[in-house]
């Protein structure tokens, strides 16, 4: 099904808000697709009962993963090689308007992002 989608971002560190971006998008209850403008980076949000996943396919690929019960992993891929940190989930919620997931990145055993991502759906109409 194709949605509209505004991601916010909350750096919780930091107290700001943004908005990332506002795109259209394919959703199948699980899983969301779009790309950043006409030629940005692709990103699959994949939201599960134990595992949830975010990937960017861009110049620089990202993938963050959570899980509920244990700690998950972040990895950047660039030309630069490739990067890997740990990851807490702090907090999720799914409803049909949206998505939040709050999460931490940790290196070294400190905390060095803590945001909430918030994905915003309204349906497409068909004309």
């Amino acid at each position: 099904m194709r949605i509209s989608v505004k991601l916010i971002q909350y750096d919780l560190l930091e107290d700001k808000k943004q908005i990332l971006l506002e795109t259209n998008a394919l959703y199948d209850g699980n899983t969301l697709r779009y790309r950043e403008g006409n030629d940005g980076g692709f990103h699959q949000v994949y939201f599960g009962d134990d595992l949830i996943s975010f990937e960017r396919k861009a110049d620089v690929h990202t993938k963050i993963t959570l899980f509920d019960d244990k700690n998950g992993e972040s990895t950047v891929d660039s030309q630069y090689g490739k990067m890997y940190m740990h990851t807490r989930l702090c907090h999720a919620e799914r409803c049909d308007e949206y998505w939040s997931v709050e999460y931490q990145l940790i290196s070294n055993d400190e905390v060095i992002l803590h945001q909430k991502l918030r994905w915003e759906f309204t349906p497409v109409k068909n004309i």
